[in-house]
């Protein structure tokens, strides 16, 4: 089994997503927050699981139930994820300038 890490930018859409639901509804919160990790428990067992990303050498798994989608990489020991994100953003257009080199 593999490593799950969570990559800085990743961790901050969470809390940016758990933040903005907290707003209106703190229970909600937090139990969106427990369904996005338990989909991204589930890949460093089954990093396949998601389908292919838009983004070259990604892939994407959709958290069931929720309009969130988890985009993340798979190396030899570790899956990293690189993103959390509301389906409804343009997730091509963000993942194009977070991959780009500064």
């Amino acid at each position: 089994m593999k490593n799950l890490v969570i990559a800085e930018p990743a961790a901050h859409d969470l809390g940016g997503i758990v933040d903005y639901i907290a707003l209106d509804n703190p229970i909600a919160a937090e139990g969106v927050y427990r369904e996005i990790m338990k989909a991204a428990q589930k890949l460093p067992q089954f990093p396949g699981i998601g389908r292919p990303g838009r983004h070259p050498e990604t892939r994407e798994l959709v958290v069931p139930g929720l309009p969130y989608l988890i985009v993340y990489e798979v190396g030899p020991e570790t899956v990293t994820i690189l993103a959390v994100f509301h389906t409804a953003r343009d997730l091509a257009r963000v993942m194009r300038d977070r991959m780009m080199p500064s």
